[in-house]
């Protein structure tokens, strides 16, 4: 039952209660309804099944093959609680107050149907009420699952730091006992070899430490950084992956400014770009970084720096763009936090900057584009972080305000990632008003 829809009546068979007694008290309360109607146990069970029904009006003796107690448990039993309003006949006070405690809304016996339309009322409410409630405990118990599954996330990164730290050491060692391997005089031309292969091999561990050390580790202000250089320490750790499926890395680096900015956190903000373009990218697929010294988009005076993550995957459906950068949701299974873009976007907007999405699904054209503006004539603020993210409408009709925005073009028809990434930053974008 939403704020807006129609209620749903089931009336189970009642002599001393006809629908149209219904239909006026509910005309009289002011209430549109939808009702239907149960002559037997079958067709009970069958509307139940349908989980579409907000209110259920019997007499106080049920059906011939149900009795009114089982109607009643059914009722409660259904998530959420469907009320239950007994009307019509004689009830004992006695009796009535059993029922009441059976988990019956309401008992109105014939000589009170004068507050039938009340009581529908009532009713209603309590059925709303009640969804509102499951639906806030559903959400709760959801966040609290998710909020577990980042806890883990949490161990394993700081676990991660400490196996980096503590390998450090050994490394060195081995590093050296190579270099003295090296040294020895008469090594055959192959021994040579295999020890100049263990040798890179060992720097690209000792690298991947160190660059996993400075995830875990920040500074205590914030320092002038060049973009470029962190887009590459972030690549260094899924070179891997990108190695895997064959991705072609394009590299456009054509800012010489630097931002002032904390390393770790933008270190997170480009690790959760790249992440997800390497996710959705194909085998032999394309990956585009692209940082470029440019304007704000929503105010011509400030200068920085535009930073561009591309892939040529399938792009993103329009329902789930609807969606990106709500907390907890994902679309990776276990395998995602659903706290990714909504921690990127908290980050960003820390800096006063702005995010940009464009992405197509279109046979031709598909692909997505996440773009960020960092200001360098700015100073980071800090800023709390909203304990839910501002709506992001696709077709720019939000009316929520905010230094962060991220319009998805593609709607109006336009390609909004091109399968040729070359040309990112020229698709046609709605800015959101009060952007």
């Amino acid at each position: 039952m939403t704020e807006h829809s129609i209620p749903a009546v089931l009336m189970l068979r009642c002599s001393a209660l006809s629908h149209h007694a219904v239909r006026a008290a509910a005309r009289h309360a002011g209430l549109a309804l939808n009702i239907e109607f149960a002559e037997n146990r079958r067709e009970f069970f069958d509307d139940l099944r349908r989980d579409s029904i907000d209110l259920l009006i019997a007499g106080p003796e049920g059906l011939p093959d149900i009795e009114i107690r089982e109607v009643i448990d059914r009722a409660r039993s259904a998530d959420p609680p469907i009320p239950v309003l007994l009307a019509g006949g004689r009830v004992a006070e006695p009796e009535a107050i059993r029922i009441l405690r059976e988990g019956a809304t309401e008992v109105l016996h014939s000589g009170e149907m004068e507050r039938l339309p009340s009581a529908i009322a009532r009713a209603l409410k309590v059925r709303q009420s009640a969804v509102l409630q499951t639906r806030a405990q559903h959400e709760l118990d959801r966040t609290a699952v998710m909020l577990r599954e980042n806890q883990k996330l949490i161990t394993i990164g700081r676990l991660a730091a400490s196996i980096a730290h503590e390998i450090n050491n050994p490394l060195e060692s081995i590093t050296n006992l190579l270099y003295l391997l090296g040294a020895e005089k008469d090594l055959s031309p192959a021994v040579t070899s295999y020890l100049s292969l263990a040798q890179r091999e060992l720097d690209r561990v000792a690298q991947i430490s160190r660059q996993t050390l400075k995830f875990s580790r920040e500074t205590t202000g914030t320092v002038r950084a060049h973009i470029d250089e962190l887009l590459e320490e972030v690549l260094s750790l899924y070179g891997r992956r990108i190695l895997e499926k064959s991705i072609c890395v394009e590299r456009q680096y054509d800012c010489p400014e630097e931002a002032l900015v904390y390393p770790g956190e933008m270190r997170q903000v480009l690790s959760n770009l790249v992440t997800n373009a390497v996710e959705a990218s194909s085998l032999h697929g394309r990956l585009l970084l692209r940082v470029r010294c440019t304007r704000s988009w929503t105010d011509p005076g400030v200068h920085g720096i535009r930073i561009s993550v591309g892939d040529n995957g399938s792009g993103i459906p329009p329902e789930v763009r609807r969606r990106l950068g709500e907390p907890f949701f994902t679309t990776k299974g276990q395998r995602g936090t659903g706290l990714g873009l909504w921690v990127t976007r908290s980050i960003v907007q820390r800096y006063g900057g702005e995010m940009q999405l464009r992405s197509s699904v279109s046979p031709e054209y598909h692909g997505t584009v996440f773009s960020i503006f960092l200001p360098t004539n700015l100073r980071p603020k800090v800023v709390e972080i909203p304990p839910h993210p501002p709506d992001w409408e696709p077709d720019g009709n939000s009316v929520n305000p905010g230094p962060v925005t991220l319009p998805v073009a593609g709607s109006s028809g336009a390609p909004a990632a091109a399968g040729n990434l070359s040309s990112i930053g020229h698709f046609p974008l709605r800015k959101m008003r009060g952007a």
